[in-house]
């Protein structure tokens, strides 16, 4: 679908535009990724769709916050660009010619990923942030009214705009928006740093002594890759238990990532 897009443009003569925007929302998907990478998770894969880009991610190892900070990264780098050729323009008018496409790309791209519709970077604050109070599926539910509502909005304006001309934005916005509360393939998905994919006979071993009200994924932000870790963890009763990389790793399949991890060696939960 992305190449029969560019091919589209191609033929109405506005490749140029096409390309300036999907350097755009690849800068966007990119600031995402840094984000993520200084706060302990790793890009997989871009995928180039008609309406941009998605970065490849694992949602289930996200503490709310985490999401909110990468989320918000794409938008703001958008908007920086924007302030920066605005300065640009102040002491230098002539860089206007060739930027202008650049810098109203940006804000589209930035305003229309502050949508609450989930994928969408807003969509995703505004999950995250829901999370904190109710599950995440009621949350995901709440966004997907907002999916729907958006997607009926940008399929009108389509139509309306038929009596002047096919604007295949609003088409793609529409359908896209609607595709994202029925399939997460292109959710936007990152992995946190693997830490079981040894394949020495012989490797150091990595200690960490942490307290029990420390939350799952912090601890996972401290492995090594290259070393097996062995996790020391202080009670609040004084007593001290010991736990490898391969119990951390399953609870990361039965409990959300931001549980302490006093709750999971309590008794109640075995």
């Amino acid at each position: 679908m992305f190449i029969l897009l560019g091919i589209f443009f191609i033929l109405i003569g506005e490749i140029k535009i096409f390309m300036i925007y999907m350097l755009v929302v690849v800068i966007h998907e990119l600031a995402h990724a840094k984000v993520a990478e200084v706060l302990g998770y790793k890009l997989n894969k871009i995928y180039l769709l008609p309406f941009g880009a998605m970065l490849d991610m694992n949602q289930k190892y996200f503490s709310s916050k985490d999401e909110v900070m990468i989320a918000v990264a794409g938008p703001l780098i958008n908007f920086i660009l924007v302030i920066f050729c605005l300065g640009l323009w102040w002491i230098f008018p002539d860089t206007y010619t060739f930027t202008h496409t650049f810098v109203f790309c940006n804000i589209i791209t930035g305003l229309i990923n502050l949508l609450p519709c989930y994928p969408l970077d807003g969509g995703r604050i505004f999950v995250a942030i829901l999370s904190e109070k109710i599950k995440r599926e009621k949350a995901l539910f709440f966004s997907y009214i907002f999916n729907y509502i958006f997607s009926l909005l940008f399929l009108i304006l389509f139509l309306i705009n038929l009596k002047n001309e096919i604007n295949i934005s609003y088409a793609l916005m529409a359908i896209f928006i609607f595709f994202g509360t029925i399939n997460n393939k292109f959710s936007g998905n990152y992995t946190i740093f693997t830490f079981n994919n040894k394949t020495n006979n012989v490797y150091e071993v990595k200690q960490l002594m942490v307290k029990g009200d420390t939350e799952l994924y912090k601890i996972i932000k401290f492995f090594s890759i290259k070393k097996f870790n062995i996790v020391y963890v202080k009670m609040k009763n004084g007593q001290i238990k010991m736990i490898t990389e391969n119990s951390i790793e399953k609870y990361l399949e039965y409990y959300p990532a931001n549980i302490k991890i006093e709750e999971i060696l309590n008794e109640k939960y075995f």
